[in-house]
């Protein structure tokens, strides 16, 4: 009888030691899986993302080359994929009279691209409780002649104020161009009507963020172009970036805006309108809106809540959806939220669209008007949608990097749909050979095994039996 318990007992703990020993290989080939010491460097996983990337990257350089002889596209252009620059490149002439050729670092005016700053500008001192976005604009403006307009409806274009370049256009007998207090004057000289109730509508407003500006002047005692350099630009090492009034003259290098009239392109002179901000007035790069862009995924500048009222919609009289945020338009793609916004002054269209959730980027510059900034990004987010093979390849490669085989299997079987998913086992092979060329032979090992396993249709199960188990340790090992 004994003899027969011992024997129970045996077996019993030879099936615990199989299993555990069962546990721990798994562990090690499949599971919490990468080991410390193989901590991946930023700039090899900078390589692993230009390998997914690099057919993108090729296929907008030739959308961009199309274009640009179809049309007279003279500006620069950035993409950023999954939170990585892909492409970034200019096309013609900063001066395209004297034929002086754009760079990466071309500075252009933002136009009204500029209110997603200035909206910012004014998040910024709500956190730190100087003003509430219900506050009555004449709170800080005493002699503002609205006294139903909050900050709230100026940031979301309901303020229903009147054109302040119709009344600088009519009303401005200075030689000296008007900067924003000589609007809120004209403003508070002349009274005009309203366009609609302050709320009840939306009507974009460029003289909304004229206030804005005022406001955060009237705030923190500082000029505009102090207060974005001082909490913005700085911070975000924006270092070609900044704000120009023709009134507050620097020597900093910025394009011209060109029109092409009579056959031939001609520089476009400021105009009297040149003189105020906040709806305009910011200048800056693709290389340094691509650092906004990334900024704007972090809490650096506000919280994270501040930044998600600024890419929300709302209602108007609890009825009607608008699309706007503080500075943002916003559209949908796929139900996934877009946030963009466009500008046009003076010979300058510029662009930004920003897929949040799914951290892509293009930013489109130009400064000759021309009117073909969306043709441009339409074609670019074709491309960054159009291959599905690659993007799930690169997500499972970058499962077995971070936390082992078994989730990226369960990534592979929860992504499948009723066609198979094809990964792309060349691109599987190069991420391989890179690992193993910067001495990381153990993620490199998890990489091959799960692409022996792809290869030889052993995926197909969320869990493995132990005869699949144990043949994919030999398999290993050979």
């Amino acid at each position: 009888m004994k003899s027969k318990y011992h024997k129970i007992g045996f077996f019993f703990l030879l099936f615990i030691t199989i299993a555990i020993i069962n546990s721990s290989i798994r562990l090690q080939l499949f599971g919490a899986g990468i080991e410390r010491n193989e901590i991946i460097p930023g700039k090899v996983i900078s390589e692993i993302n230009s390998l997914f990337y690099q057919e993108k990257a090729l296929k907008i350089d030739t959308l961009m080359n199309s274009l640009i002889s179809k049309y007279r596209f003279n500006g620069n252009v950035l993409v950023s994929y999954k939170g990585e620059c892909i492409y970034n490149k200019p096309f013609g002439y900063s001066d395209i009279i004297e034929k002086e050729k754009l760079t990466n670092e071309s500075v252009y005016q933002l136009a009204s691209v500029s209110k997603q700053f200035t909206a910012m500008a004014i998040m910024i001192l709500k956190e730190r409780n100087q003003l509430n976005y219900d506050d009555s604009v004449t709170k800080f403006i005493p002699n503002f002649p609205y006294k139903a307009i909050t900050i709230r409806m100026l940031l979301n274009h309901t303020s229903g104020l009147p054109n302040y370049m119709w009344l600088v256009d009519n009303y401005w007998k200075n030689k000296k161009n008007p900067y924003n207090d000589d609007i809120i004057d004209l403003l508070a000289t002349h009274k005009l009507g309203l366009y609609f109730t302050p709320g009840r509508k939306f009507t974009y407003s460029n003289t909304g963020y004229i206030v804005l500006a005022s406001i955060v002047e009237k705030i923190s005692g500082m000029t505009f172009s102090k207060f974005m350099d001082e909490e913005i630009f700085e911070p975000l090492d924006m270092k070609n970036t900044f704000v120009y009034s023709c009134l507050e003259k620097n020597s900093k290098d910025k394009l011209n805006g060109f029109a092409y009239r009579g056959k031939k392109y001609r520089l476009l002179p400021e105009t009297v309108n040149d003189g105020s901000v906040g709806d305009k007035g910011v200048y800056s790069t693709t290389e340094d809106l691509y650092k906004w862009d990334q900024a704007l995924y972090s809490n650096d500048l506000v919280s994270y809540e501040s930044l998600n009222e600024a890419f929300t919609g709302f209602k108007i009289r609890n009825k009607y959806d608008v699309p706007y945020g503080f500075g943002f338009r916003i559209a949908n793609k796929d139900n996934k939220k877009v946030v963009y916004h466009h500008g046009r002054w003076n010979g300058f269209r510029t662009s930004i669209y920003r897929y949040i959730e799914d951290h892509n980027t293009v930013i489109v510059l130009n400064n000759t008007s021309s009117a073909f900034n969306s043709t441009i990004i339409r074609g670019i987010q074709g491309i960054l949608y159009d291959s599905l093979s690659t993007d799930i390849t690169h997500d499972i490669v970058n499962t077995i990097i971070n936390t082992g085989v078994e989730d990226a299997i369960d990534m592979y079987n929860s992504d499948k749909t009723e066609k198979p998913i094809e990964l792309d086992t060349l691109k599987i092979s190069a991420t391989y050979k890179l690992l193993i060329k910067n001495d990381k032979p153990e993620i490199a090992s998890k990489l091959k095994l799960f692409e022996e396993m792809y290869v030889h249709g052993d995926l197909e199960s969320k869990y493995m039996n132990d005869q699949n188990f144990f043949e994919l340790i030999s398999l290993k090992e050979k």
